[in-house]
């Protein structure tokens, strides 16, 4: 296939068995696989809950879409069909986006992985995403309400039946009155899926079960959702407040979060099945069309925006529980039965987590560890405060630099400052140490001048002018000469290359309109 031939964000192409396969993307990560034959390399399912009328309807869409046509008119219409669905790993996909790939004719050249993390092919890639996305899923028009419920079953079959089991004994303790009623809804709607991958179509014997459960559905989805955004809105305080909650309600957190999933599951789980029945109902396709489309888009919308809520929580919540850890004082948190250690609540928070990251089809990551390119300490800088910053900093920014300083005032304390790409932070030793806290930030942005002074046989001193405020900050004696007084240095310069004032804030004077800088600057 020449790259002529082919319409940028649409497709991948490799060579697989000697086969040539191509993938049309639809949606970052999911693409659909046009081949001769199914390749055994690639996470592949093949397309099931649809007639072969609808599969030849959904081909040809796809293909006029993504510009794959131009083959069938090379008269390779019998060699090449829509086959199903790939899934590209998370892994795959975070590897495309943050490495910076070779390209080739406008594509970028990189590996396809399996879930696993094995190499599987080398793919000319360009990702579906923006106005070329939204350009792709127009043109199938209701072929897309199609894919997004093959996806949606897929995902479902594969990862929402996982059990948490810690997690799930801490959610029947706390919601005895309504495991029951969870379990069930959750065991009928997955038997129901199971019945339709089974038979290939959503038939009205296998809804029939699904249709009267759905007020139950909505009631649980409800409750549990609720109490979810309650702990979110409980969270958005300060840090001392944040972790007070978290001690007080951990358990409570782990069980809410854990019946949301459960909930939100087996509402997922009836949508996508609902849509399937319409689908089967191909004597009324025109006029269900715009109801299946509503329905997917909706239920779409309506999930994505709850499992953004879960995933928010349980990363509040597992940073939370890791900054606990490194802090001295308790090792262990309430629970209903007895006290357990606060690695148990990490690992709890963690295999949500991850289960809630895979159902996304995203990584579950952590932040790395800080290694800050400029540190100025006498010797070097502390490895138990490097672990606690690491969960106090906000996880996309890198720590450029951290430093062992005093605050100039009266009863001077012993403070760190810290520097990301877009700010500067500065805290008492004892609130980090102790408390995991920073006391002060200041956007980078904000700040107007900095003045790093030397002094003979004491510690430098570092002025940092602000919109707002003064800060005046002095290092200890071995800051004065040598490595220390270099690394002072290269701290000080970092925050001066961040200096500017806003045009909104430059003001004029008809007194020195007259004259020139250079006249001032020589009269000085």
């Amino acid at each position: 296939m020449s790259t002529s031939e082919e319409a940028p964000g649409a497709t991948v192409a490799t060579a697989m068995d000697d086969s040539m396969v191509s993938l049309v993307e639809i949606e970052p990560g999911l693409a659909v696989l046009f081949a001769d034959r199914p390749p055994v390399e690639l996470d592949f399912t093949p397309f099931e809950m649809m007639s072969a009328q609808t599969s030849k309807a959904l081909t040809d869409q796809l293909a006029i879409a993504s510009g794959i046509g131009n083959l069938t008119a090379q008269g390779a219409q019998g060699l090449v069909s829509a086959q199903g669905l790939v899934r590209l790993a998370p892994e795959s996909v975070e590897l495309l986006k943050t490495f910076q790939p070779m390209t080739s004719g406008g594509w970028n050249l990189g590996p396809i992985v399996d879930g696993s993390g094995r190499i599987v092919a080398q793919a000319r890639y360009a990702p579906a995403v923006g106005a070329q996305s939204t350009a792709m899923l127009t043109a199938l028009g209701p072929a897309a309400a199609l894919l997004a419920i093959q996806l949606q079953l897929e995902s479902i079959s594969r990862r929402i039946d996982e059990n948490i089991e810690l997690t799930r004994d801490v959610l029947r303790a706390l919601h005895e009155d309504q495991w029951a009623t969870l379990l069930g809804l959750h065991e009928t709607t997955m038997r129901a899926v199971r019945e339709a991958r089974a038979v290939g179509a959503v038939n009205d014997h296998i809804f029939a079960s699904i249709a009267t459960k759905d007020a139950d559905l909505r009631k649980q989805r409800h409750l549990f959702m609720s109490l979810v955004r309650g702990h979110l809105k409980a969270l958005d305080a300060d840090p001392a407040e944040r972790r007070a909650y978290i001690q007080k309600n951990i358990e409570q957190i782990i069980a809410d979060t854990h019946g949301v999933l459960m909930a939100e599951g087996s509402w997922h789980r009836s949508q996508v099945l609902r849509a399937a029945h319409i689908i089967r109902d191909e004597a009324n396709a025109v006029e269900n069309e715009r109801l299946l489309a509503e329905l997917v888009a909706e239920t779409k919308r309506e999930h994505t925006e709850a499992m953004g809520d879960i995933a928010r929580l349980l990363a509040d919540i597992e940073r939370q529980c890791r900054l606990m850890a490194e802090l001295p004082g308790e090792r262990s948190l309430p629970f209903t039965t007895k006290r357990r250690s606060i690695r148990d609540a990490v690992a709890m928070a963690e295999a949500l987590s991850e289960q809630v990251a895979a159902l996304r089809n995203r990584v579950h990551t952590r932040p790395a560890p800080l290694d800050p390119p400029v540190a100025v300490f006498k010797e070097a800088a502390p490895d138990e405060v490097l672990r606690v910053l690491r969960w106090v900093v906000p996880g996309e920014e890198r720590l450029l630099a951290l430093a062992d300083v005093n605050l100039d005032r009266l009863v001077g304390d012993n403070a760190y400052i810290g520097v990301t790409p877009e700010r500067f932070f500065i805290s008492t030793q004892n609130a980090v140490r102790k408390q995991g806290t920073i006391e002060r930030e200041f956007p980078l942005s904000g700040i107007r001048y900095v003045r790093f002074r030397e002094r003979d046989k004491q510690g430098p001193v570092l002025d940092v002018i602000t919109k707002d405020e003064n800060v005046r900050l002095t290092f200890d004696d071995w800051a004065s000469k040598g490595q220390g007084l270099d690394d002072a240095r290269r701290l000080g310069n970092l925050l001066a290359a961040a200096m500017e004032l806003p045009e909104d804030e430059r003001r004029t004077d008809e007194l020195l309109s007259g004259e020139s800088s250079t006249g001032r600057a020589i009269a000085q």
